[in-house]
């Protein structure tokens, strides 16, 4: 039996970026105005998912809490993830075998979001930047049409579709916090 800790994932593709910024309105109008992305989803009015081409998204705008209204000199806004593309949730489950086996932090996951319905798993690389292995991308082309929606950002749905079932670490507190509520905790 081959060692988790000795797996190498086989990633195909770099997918996703994820930027936190300070003004979702403005950052979407540069992006869609001056880049020329087209919008796939909203999840509330504070994240919109973008795309080039025919996965749902490639970029997404995650609005910074109020008080990030100023850019400091010298400072701009953060990653909150970036993601590689593979090719099956077996191999993203063999990924999170040799994760743990490493003793590499697992953010959040395995899950399928709702937007994009894509599966994800989230880690921390060495500087505590997250890296995300997706599968399965909602693909948008002539032959698939897709109506940009609005995702309410308080349902399990949006975060993830399996409802926590495969996920290996607690959930992030905001979606803790749901289930909380909905246990009338």
């Amino acid at each position: 039996m081959t060692d988790p800790a000795s797996y190498r994932p086989r990633p195909t593709r770099l997918g996703h970026l994820v930027l936190k910024v300070r003004d979702i309105d403005r950052s979407l109008a540069f992006y869609t105005e001056v880049v020329g992305l087209e919008v796939s989803d909203w999840i509330d009015h504070n994240m919109v998912f973008l795309r080039a081409g025919t996965d749902h998204h490639d970029l997404a705008l995650l609005q910074l809490p109020p008080g990030h209204t100023d850019i400091p000199e010298g400072h701009y806004p953060a990653v909150e993830h970036f993601s590689y593309r593979l090719e099956t949730i077996a191999e993203m489950e063999a990924v999170a075998t040799m994760l743990v086996a490493r003793g590499i932090p697992i953010d959040r996951g395995i899950g399928k979001h709702g937007p994009g319905a894509n599966s994800f798993l989230v880690f921390r690389d060495p500087d505590g930047n997250n890296v995300e292995f997706y599968t399965d991308m909602t693909q948008i082309d002539a032959d698939h049409p897709y109506t940009a929606s609005v995702w309410d950002g308080k349902d399990l749905e949006t975060f993830d579709r399996w409802h926590l079932d495969r996920f290996l670490v607690p959930p992030p507190a905001r979606i803790q916090a749901l289930l909380d509520k909905d246990d009338g905790a």
